[in-house]
């Protein structure tokens, strides 16, 4: 069985049919699967990937999305975390952040990486790549030091390699609407 998760905040609620978000009092919630990266221990029917014939014919593997795999919200806001704090430790990076308020940031970064993953596009509703990134005048060398940490923030995670290099696909997308 999956966590309750918040669609506005991402606060995750074990109870089956939670009412309100105890962090923002929303009362809109989604069913996300239990992540990978930390399975309940107490769970042995989630402790090892499902791999019966009847579990994939009710569950096209189509409508499993990278998002839904690693747990949803929950998950990916410990990776962004992860990757913001090795990006502070590095000052050539930590100075575009300087002035920015990085909770605020961070909850931009987990929808984004939400949406990356696969979580629908009506979710993130931040501004547009282009426009949140051009008076930084970011380089290429810089764009690529830190896809190579997030890369490197997935690999430490444990996430599988084929799903990073479809994450990291994405993100070479965006290198247009980024750089100089």
């Amino acid at each position: 069985m999956g966590v309750m998760v918040c669609q506005k905040c991402g606060l995750s609620d074990s109870s089956p049919k939670p009412l309100r978000c105890a962090k923002c009092g929303a009362k809109d919630f989604y069913e996300s699967a239990p992540s990978v990266f930390a399975p309940n221990k107490t769970d042995a029917s989630i402790s090892a990937p499902a791999t019966t014939s009847q579990e994939k014919t009710s569950a096209p593997a189509e409508t499993v999305t990278l998002f839904d795999k690693y747990g949803g919200v929950p998950t990916i806001a410990k990776l962004v975390r992860s990757f913001h704090k090795e990006i502070m430790l590095r000052p050539h990076l930590a100075a575009y952040f300087d002035g920015i308020d990085l909770e605020h940031l961070a909850e931009h970064t987990v929808k984004y990486i939400a949406y990356v993953m696969g979580k629908p596009a009506e979710i993130y509703t931040g501004r547009d790549m282009y426009t949140a990134h051009a008076k930084y005048h970011i380089i290429g060398l810089h764009f690529d030091e830190v896809a190579d940490v997030l890369k490197d923030t997935l690999t430490h995670a444990g996430v599988a390699k084929a799903d990073i290099n479809t994450i990291m696909k994405r993100v070479e997308g965006l290198r247009e609407m980024i750089i100089v």
